[in-house]
């Protein structure tokens, strides 16, 4: 997609869903502020992640389809058994060739293997995801063809269209029974079916950080001066040189949150911190996206996105 309009779709989709991410979220506005000011850093994106239902209209399929419309191709997959959560990862067709610094963010998609889930489960999960609109295709791409054409209000349509998809929930909000049911089998499941599927963390590439030369260096600064808790489950630090990554996140914050017969505690999303090692020969400087390693490890994932758990 070398095409000056529809790059402009995708840096306002990343561009509005970061804004709409850190909006209220604290924390993260804090780090920016603070690295901004003291450091003179802004960090790269490394990736954000969007969790679905199951559903005749919802899921990983659908998530695939929008993003392949900015672009977007699917580079890997893995599985989370002990919370049923498949997940893919994308990149931009052009990120193999783009300077590590410019790649816009991976976008980390998910939903759950619906046969997975016990019956009692699978029931509420099917009742929520049934009510979800499916995804406008022909409308998307005659937009995406039209913005082809250099067409900028049909460009802006776009971006509206796929914001609107990606804002939340477009399923009723369950009671307080039925998420306490499926949050009992599977806390990330409960989490998807009230918040939906709007962004639920972002990452910041700290490998091509300025002024901090390793992870735990920059988890330092976020523990000990800005005094934001870590998610310290599998460690503080999840992932070797060996495994090519590390990876570190806070810790949920609780919010209130309405449903339709009273009010729960859930956490807010949260942000994580990546480090990606090269993997290029010793002395050979990384410069390209592609010059590190750019995957993703399940054990790892499994342990981060826990930063949507209750403590």
């Amino acid at each position: 997609m070398g095409n000056a309009m529809l790059n402009q779709v995708k840096q306002l989709v990343i561009k509005q869903l970061w804004h709409s991410y850190m909006a209220d979220l604290r924390p993260v506005s804090h780090m920016q502020t603070v690295l901004q000011q003291q450091y003179n850093e802004v960090l790269s994106l490394d990736h954000f992640a969007i969790i679905d239902l199951p559903g005749p209209h919802t899921g990983i399929v659908s998530l695939i389809k929008l993003f392949s419309f900015l672009d977007y191709e699917v580079r890997g997959q893995d599985y989370l058994p002990e919370k049923q959560n498949e997940f893919f990862w994308l990149a931009e067709k052009s990120s193999s060739t783009a300077y590590a610094v410019e790649a816009l963010p991976q976008v980390v998609v998910a939903d759950f293997r619906r046969e997975a889930l016990v019956p009692e489960v699978r029931k509420i999960i099917d009742a929520y995801a049934s009510q979800s609109k499916p995804l406008n295709i022909e409308k998307l791409l005659n937009l995406w063809e039209l913005a082809l054409a250099q067409d900028r209000v049909a460009a802006l349509e776009l971006v509206n269209l796929i914001m609107d998809y990606l804002k939340g929930r477009d399923w009723p909000l369950p009671s307080i029974e039925e998420f306490e049911i499926v949050k009992n089998y599977n806390e990330l499941l409960a989490w998807v079916l009230v918040m939906g599927r709007q962004v639920n963390h972002f990452a910041w590439s700290i490998h091509l950080s300025k002024n901090f030369s390793n992870l735990q260096a920059f988890n330092q600064f976020v523990s000990e001066i800005l005094l934001i808790a870590l998610n310290e489950k599998g460690g503080v630090i999840k992932g070797q040189l060996e495994k090519g990554i590390e990876q570190s996140s806070t810790s949920p914050i609780t919010k209130k949150v309405v449903l339709i017969d009273g009010t729960i505690d859930l956490p807010d999303r949260f942000i994580e911190f990546v480090w990606r090692y090269s993997v290029l020969p010793t002395g050979e400087r990384p410069n390209l996206w592609k010059d590190y390693f750019t995957g993703f490890v399940a054990n790892h994932a499994d342990r981060v996105v826990e930063s949507l758990y209750l403590i």
